[in-house]
């Protein structure tokens, strides 16, 4: 082996090592972002549900954003689907291959930013998911 393959095998081994790190650094979870009603947006570093509030990290003392503050959570990833960008009068799943599903979808579970979610009787996982769109809430009596 000569002294040039041998120095990109372990400039090559330094990169991966250093990317790992970098990963474990963050949990190695995936990343969310809360897109809420009032245009704001935060990142959900694990995304997480306690209480029936989406929180956005580890933290025990975090009461989290409740669910009809939130037009919509999107996965942080490079390569993502068209979002839908009308309103929708039923929740809408959008999986990474762009497949579309409307009904409301309840939570099951959500924890370091892995879950299972349920829309119309069946279950998925969090894995395939790009994003939740959530239906407006309807305004309450005398609101």
């Amino acid at each position: 082996m000569n002294t040039k393959c041998l120095q990109t095998i372990l400039l090559l081994s330094f990169i991966g090592a250093i990317a790992s790190i970098t990963a474990a650094a963050q949990g190695g979870w995936r990343q969310w972002d809360l897109h809420l009603r009032d245009g704001s947006t935060v990142q959900a570093n694990p995304l997480g549900l306690r209480d029936s509030r989406f929180t956005r990290s580890m933290s025990k003392d975090e009461r989290g954003i409740d669910r009809a503050k939130i037009s919509y959570i999107s996965a942080v990833a490079n390569s993502l689907p068209p979002i839908p960008t009308a309103d929708v009068k039923k929740d809408l799943v959008v999986q990474m291959d762009g497949k579309r599903t409307q009904g409301t979808v309840t939570f099951k579970e959500i924890r370091f930013s892995e879950g299972t979610i349920v829309q119309n009787g069946k279950e998925m996982t969090l894995e395939n998911v790009a994003y939740i769109v959530f239906a407006k809430p309807r305004k309450k009596v005398g609101s």
